[in-house]
């Protein structure tokens, strides 16, 4: 959809667009705010926010059909420019449109960092640390949970994806193979890695029995 040299374009674009989004906030100008990220949207990524939002995760990604960088790219720009429009809405105090925004922008960030990894001038790794501890993940719904869990396991956040995995099977989104292949995924790594992921290998084995011990208790 987008070729390579547009996109660089954009980026450089982009960086401006943030850089007045930064200011207009500062300001306590968020119509203003909201309007620049709409027509930048529109113009640029041919992707209007609510079409994006009206959109299942994966019929958004299909619209972006190449699966090539660019296209990849232009998925996590998105997800950037949703996350900016739900911290404008929130500092507005609409709550409930700035969560169905943090939300799409958590899926779809997490989704280009698993399958394409970083993109330049984005800063998506620190925008989805953002994402997984505010709102999108602590109250939004199992499949935006689902999707902070499998990015934090990419991103050897080991501890933080265990805490997730329970929160899914509070939520009814996991069962108990499910969570068991994440404990075997977490056994084939080295002491080192997990302890770079927050988990020793003693929490590991306390982790699977406690695993076991809730998944037989709910079995029962």
């Amino acid at each position: 959809m987008f070729d390579r040299d547009y996109f660089m374009r954009m980026i450089n674009q982009m960086s401006v667009a943030f850089g007045a989004l930064m200011g207009l906030k500062q300001q306590g100008k968020h119509e203003e705010a909201l309007l620049l990220i709409d027509e930048f949207m529109s113009k640029e990524l041919r992707m209007r926010a609510r079409l994006a939002l009206g959109l299942s995760d994966a019929d958004l990604i299909a619209m972006f059909g190449g699966g090539g960088r660019s296209d990849a790219e232009a998925i996590g720009a998105i997800g950037a420019f949703l996350q900016e429009e739900g911290d404008v809405l929130a500092d507005m105090g609409r709550e409930a449109e700035s969560l169905q925004r943090l939300e799409k922008a958590l899926r779809l960030i997490g989704y280009v960092l698993r399958t394409h990894g970083p993109v330049e001038g984005l800063d998506l790794e620190r925008r989805m640390e953002r994402l997984v501890e505010g709102p999108a993940r602590v109250e939004g719904a199992a499949q935006t949970l689902r999707a902070a869990w499998e990015w934090q396991e990419h991103a050897g956040r080991y501890a933080d994806a265990e805490n997730s995995l329970y929160d899914l099977f509070d939520a009814g989104d996991a069962g108990t193979e499910e969570g068991l292949s994440f404990y075997e995924r977490m056994k084939a790594l080295d002491d080192e890695a997990l302890g770079r992921g927050g988990l020793s290998r003693d929490e590991l084995r306390e982790g699977v029995r406690q695993w076991n011990n809730l998944t037989k208790e709910t079995a029962s």
